[in-house]
């Protein structure tokens, strides 16, 4: 015979209870406590989707050859699926569902029968990287669909800290960020050097390693800007359809207003150039197609370019800039193995006499 829990001595379900509920094993007067405690307050949903989401993650990690966590993540789902959360429940399956089937989710070991020591659980990195040479969209846990460029990379804690939705950018990539006003969102980038905080809006940031320029531009809504300098805190807020282009060896900004499909192309296949210097063309085709540019004339970096090009490959542009330009070019494929790390094509460029 099941022991009956005593009400009376229980403020609330205990992690052994908890647990049980997750794993399906809670008896009815278990489950009856459980359902009552989640109707308390909202935050005790949060609490046990917690809960579900590190067990399974856990399981996960141990036992991916012989169980499946995401049928049982659903089961969880499915009885909870008539409260009110069930809406959010879900997002959070879909996005563990992401980290299951493409991207390795590091989790930290936890004593699962304290159910106090989860709540002091430290938030796990989860870091995406854009193939080289493609591109990758992806969700992340509040909802905020990310574009990342060629080779960029993302970082982000789970769960999100409760003050703010804060993200480390590396490469170039397009936000649509989930309006929240009680939890900005946050994305810094060359070690929040420059941070961009949003509560809901578009815009497109390119932020490179190695590179000494950083350029946000605003699609819709608003967004400000806050850059560490030797002098102090340099802050400044943008409108649509302006970009902010910071140098970090200056110390400058200049912030104009621009057609931003120039700066939004890249998600489409698009590449858009008007009166552009040819290394700022050069660079960006270095990044949309993983390749490195070699200019053996110095007269070729004062010239400029008008272009668009839509699906193209690397030799058509090239072609464009021989006709168009005087420049020819060789392109010197990679013939080693790539297997271990990344490279990338070289192209050669000189001045046709």
């Amino acid at each position: 015979m099941e022991e009956k829990i005593k009400y009376d001595e229980l403020t609330e379900p205990g992690g052994v209870i908890l647990l049980k509920y997750v794993r399906g094993e809670a008896s009815a007067e278990e489950r009856r406590l459980v359902e009552d405690w989640l109707k308390e307050n909202n935050e005790h949903e949060k609490e046990l989707l917690q809960i579900a989401r590190i067990y399974f993650a856990q399981r996960t990690q141990k036992r991916l050859a012989d169980r499946d966590p995401l049928k049982a993540f659903n089961q969880i789902q499915s009885k909870l699926k008539k409260r009110s959360f069930n809406l959010y429940f879900r997002r959070i399956v879909a996005v563990a569902a992401c980290f299951i089937g493409a991207f390795l989710l590091s989790v930290t070991l936890v004593d699962m029968k304290n159910f106090k020591a989860l709540r002091l659980i430290k938030p796990q990195s989860v870091t995406v990287q854009a193939n080289a040479g493609m591109r990758t969209n992806l969700e992340l846990p509040d909802g905020t669909v990310v574009c990342l460029n060629s080779g960029s990379s993302i970082t982000y804690p789970l769960p999100y800290d409760k003050d703010q939705r804060k993200v480390s950018l590396v490469g170039e990539a397009y936000f649509k960020v989930t309006h929240n006003p009680e939890c900005p969102f946050i994305v810094g980038v060359i070690d929040d050097k420059m941070s961009v905080k949003v509560l809901g809006t578009e815009f497109n940031l390119q932020a490179y390693a190695g590179e000494n320029k950083i350029c946000a531009t605003l699609v819709n809504g608003r967004i400000d800007l806050e850059i560490k300098t030797a002098k102090g805190q340099l802050s400044r807020a943008l409108l649509p359809s302006e970009r902010a282009s910071y140098d970090l060896l200056s110390n400058t900004l200049n912030v104009e207003t621009v057609n931003t499909m120039y700066d939004t192309g890249w998600m489409e296949g698009k590449l858009m150039f008007k009166d552009s210097p040819l290394p700022e063309v050069l660079k960006r085709l270095s990044y949309f197609y993983n390749v490195d540019f070699e200019v053996k004339d110095a007269i070729i970096k004062s010239y400029c370019f008008t272009g668009t090009f839509v699906n193209r490959q690397l030799p058509q542009i090239l072609d464009y800039l021989k006709i168009s330009s005087n420049i020819d070019y060789k392109i010197n494929h990679v013939l080693t193995d790539d297997s271990e790390k990344i490279t990338k094509t070289k192209v050669i460029l000189w001045n046709k006499k």
